[in-house]
């Protein structure tokens, strides 16, 4: 990783930053400074415009594009499954609502990398719901709902033929105080296809500008694509199902980037952008855009709930493992540690 991080801001293009002092969230290393919030799109904006956002900025938060009802009640369907069993919510509050219980974070992580970089295994109540979520009628029934809701957007955005939502898509969830996402760009995971796939992030449920929503690095597409790149050439060497993994020889551990947020985006000289996300809100974002997520610091101590689809051309190439459920049986994405 070391010669990737080598690379200097100066070797990329200046690019113009706000003026405005911004918000200090927190994150993995200390405070997150000076991050600045989106200027939104809407569902009756013209796609011309959505467009031209998407690829000036290489993402586009579009307000209001789903049903806010629909997100809700899978917020409150969600929240009651994986709550059984696991202490998740509050007694005596109202699902939807998403209050947090207050028991140890640590209880609440979703499988894979975060928890092994935490020395935790990947087992136990949470994670049993957890996984199970993701092949639940109820998730697959609302994951399909508005996949295709979303895919005339997508594919209007990327000029796709026959845009399609890929199958396999995951469910996000983010205790207040809890560890936050790491910096990465979601190539690194669908490295088996070409670069052409765009993510729709959608938050299930409202969430408070400090309540652990994503955040992505200002005009950043170049700063992924530089990743790659260098990745591609560290990689040259490697069998072709090492090539293709996020977490071969040559990656950090869980694929990412970086864990400190606030250092990286200084490292490169960009601001963070994020916003007060609502339910209906979507936002779409290449997939060499630098994102993560900042620690959720909700006032109300609400639960940050999401999920995150992938959008390809159906008739051009794409990486086909995501076509398989996350966390099934056949999903080679994702290898789960438990204890003996």
């Amino acid at each position: 990783m070391a010669e990737v991080l080598s690379y200097q801001p100066q070797t990329l293009p200046a690019v113009p930053e706000p003026e405005l002092s911004g918000l200090a969230l927190d994150g993995y290393g200390g405070a997150i400074e000076n991050v600045q919030r989106f200027t939104p799109c809407y569902a009756d904006t013209p796609i011309e415009e959505i467009q031209r956002r998407f690829y000036e900025d290489g993402v586009v938060l579009v307000k209001g594009l789903l049903d806010r009802s629909m997100i809700n009640d899978f917020r409150s369907q969600y929240l009651s499954f994986v709550n059984e069993g696991t202490g998740l919510l509050r007694e005596g509050t109202d699902p939807v609502d998403g209050i947090f219980s207050g028991l140890p974070w640590q209880n609440f992580l979703l499988p894979g990398a975060v928890r092994r970089a935490l020395g935790l295994s990947d087992d136990g109540p949470f994670l049993e719901r957890s996984v199970a979520s993701h092949q639940s009628e109820f998730y697959q029934e609302f994951k399909n709902r508005i996949g295709e809701a979303l895919e005339p957007t997508a594919g209007k955005i990327c000029g796709f033929e026959q845009p399609w939502c890929l199958p396999r898509s995951l469910l996000r969830l983010s205790v207040p105080g809890g560890e936050a996402t790491p910096v990465h760009y979601d190539q690194i995971f669908l490295r088996a296809g070409p670069p052409t796939s765009i993510t729709a992030w959608v938050p299930i449920g409202d969430i408070d500008v400090k309540g652990g929503g994503l955040i992505y690095l200002n005009r950043s597409v170049d700063i992924g694509k530089k990743f790659e790149k260098d990745f591609d050439a560290l990689n040259a060497e490697l069998s072709d199902e090492e090539r293709i993994s996020a977490v071969n020889r040559n990656m950090n551990a869980g694929g990412w980037l970086d864990r400190n947020a606030s250092a990286f985006g200084k490292h490169w000289g960009r601001t963070w952008l994020t916003a007060e996300y609502e339910a209906g809100d979507v936002v779409f974002h290449n997939a060499y855009m630098v994102h993560a997520g900042a620690k959720n610091q909700d006032p109300l101590d609400r639960i940050r709930v999401s999920t995150d689809l992938r959008f390809v051309d159906k008739n051009q190439p794409y990486d086909e493992r995501w076509t398989f459920l996350a966390y099934s049986e056949n999903d080679p994405n994702v290898a789960r540690e438990k204890r003996e």
